[in-house]
């Protein structure tokens, strides 16, 4: 079975460090993490990873300005937005994002990340 890469952009170690058992859980073996979105963007260019975990409030560059950049550098990652912002759920499916998961709804991230690992296809947007 082919091994399953991830990576997690959030600028909070604590968010960072809450996922990344979740990613295990659900059988990602490579796990990279990032803080900035121009970070996570060279991760996943060198990495092509096969689920992208991306915050939106990011310093610098923001997630959805990045989604775009993520999805040609790294057209087959699934890009899953976990963040708190809501009233951006449309604008990131529409940049590019599989699926947008509210931060506060972990049994949600989990669900989809297995989702993702198992190849079963994702709803456009997790409510």
């Amino acid at each position: 079975m082919p091994s399953l890469r991830a990576l997690v952009c959030d600028d909070y170690s604590m968010v960072r460090e809450t996922i990344r058992p979740l990613l295990v859980e659900a059988g990602f073996d490579h796990v990279r993490e990032a803080t900035l979105a121009t970070e996570a963007i060279s991760l996943a260019e060198m990495t092509q990873p096969d689920v992208i975990v991306l915050d939106l409030s990011l310093p610098g560059m923001s997630g959805l300005q990045a989604i775009p950049i993520l999805k040609l550098v790294s057209p087959r990652s699934t890009i899953i937005v976990f963040s708190a912002y809501d009233i951006w759920r449309e604008a990131c499916v529409d940049a590019g994002a599989s699926t947008y998961v509210d931060k506060g709804d972990l049994e949600a991230l989990s669900d989809t990340l297995v989702r993702v690992a198992t190849k079963t296809p994702l709803g456009r947007i997790i409510p």
